[in-house]
């Protein structure tokens, strides 16, 4: 899924800071969970992991990631796959283990999600595909209503209790990144394009998540300054908001998708759906990091390292964002003081993320010496002085 300050392409250095922090093993707790790919990567490394986030399409990701024991089996919808083929074993994708036979069963369920089950008119092409009177161009309306359909009959599958949990979790991770790959979109889900993009005409393909093997974690939503009393861990990490976008108000169609099999009907979500874009509500998901007024950021950073419950901290941030450098490293040499200031910092370059790539009308200041497309992520490492957790 395409989301802003993914941190898939630093996960090798993620764990170099993580051994630079102290980490040898046990469980590592992360905060700001998004898309959910750091906690996979620990998770597939051998490690424990507990998350968090406050978006509802996070949690799901981290109910895969996470908690996923296995391939399911579906029995409980057996019925409606059984005497189907499945599908190519490239939909397996990058899920784990990678031997098509053991995903028979999702694999014949996509058959009949994608191909059986007929298309129906919901929410989505109402109110996210031009065929609906507010004329938004996030879906085509066949990708739509084949969207419809899918999340229709996961709820109803769910009111009837013929899911297991997990069952229900995969699921719904397979139509977020199916929606996900034909969004109209040029990053972020803030607008759509005005003109169809090619990958917004394809068809809907369902593809098996990219499950990992490894101990099983937790998966939560809760706010990350109020969870983190709660957490007793080897290793936090952080990878809190850095801009002034709020998430709610960037994802609120991924959002929509991942509630509405938790619903008994599209109304309850549909009658608050608002503006240009269709957005939900989002106050309430709202982060005080994405806040350029007065100390409000620096604040509420603060409080969560100081009420750390961990042996080491690795906390990923971009240079360009609210806070500086400095604010940061004083912060975490406050909560270990005899922390190494000058090993505590590693820099890493990597390509922009781009919300509108390829438009003229944003230009970005680059740092001295860079392109306009570089900038640096900086990564802080630093264990507790013996003696010092709480």
């Amino acid at each position: 899924m395409r989301w802003l300050g993914n941190k898939t392409p630093l996960l090798d250095e993620i764990l170099l800071a993580a051994k630079r922090a102290g980490f040898r093993g046990g469980t590592v707790c992360d905060l700001f969970a998004g898309s959910g790919s750091v906690g996979r990567f620990f998770r597939a490394s051998g490690y424990r992991v507990v998350s968090t986030d406050l978006m509802h399409c996070s949690l799901a990701f981290q109910k895969v990631y996470l908690e996923c024991p296995g391939p399911p089996s579906f029995s409980g919808v057996e019925d409606h796959w059984e005497s189907l083929e499945p599908m190519e074993a490239k939909r397996v994708h990058d899920a784990s283990p990678a031997d098509p036979d053991a995903w028979l069963p999702f694999l014949k369920l996509i058959r009949y999600l994608e191909q059986e089950l007929p298309a129906r008119e919901g929410i989505l092409v109402r109110q996210f595909s031009p065929a609906g009177s507010a004329e938004r161009g996030y879906l085509t309306p066949v990708n739509a209503a084949r969207l419809d359909a899918i999340i229709d009959q996961i709820r109803q599958w769910r009111i009837d209790d013929r899911l297991q949990e997990n069952e229900m979790w995969l699921l719904i991770v397979s139509v977020i990144d199916a929606a996900d790959r034909v969004a109209n979109i040029s990053g972020t889900y803030g607008a759509y394009l005005k003109s169809w993009q090619q990958n917004s005409l394809n068809d809907l393909k369902l593809r098996i998540p990219a499950t990992v093997e490894g101990p099983i974690g937790q998966a939560n939503r809760c706010e990350a300054g109020e969870w983190i009393e709660q957490v007793d861990c080897d290793l936090l990490y952080l990878d809190p908001p850095y801009n002034h976008r709020q998430y709610g108000a960037n994802y609120h169609l991924p959002e929509v998708i991942s509630r509405l099999p938790m619903e008994d009907s599209d109304d309850s979500l549909e009658l608050q759906l608002y503006g240009k874009t269709g957005l939900l509500p989002w106050k309430d998901v709202s982060s005080p990091l994405c806040s350029r007024r007065g100390t409000d950021c620096r604040d509420a950073m603060q409080s969560i390292i100081q009420r750390a419950q961990a042996r080491g901290i690795v906390l990923s941030y971009s240079e360009e964002g609210i806070l500086s450098r400095t604010e940061i490293l004083q912060m975490l040499q406050s909560w270990s003081p005899a922390g190494d200031r000058d090993q505590m910092l590693h820099e890493i370059p990597y390509r922009r993320f781009r919300s509108d790539r390829g438009g003229a009308s944003r230009q970005f200041r680059p740092a001295e010496g860079r392109t306009e497309d570089e900038v640096h992520e900086w990564l802080f490492a630093i264990e507790r002085e013996q003696g010092g957790l709480c």
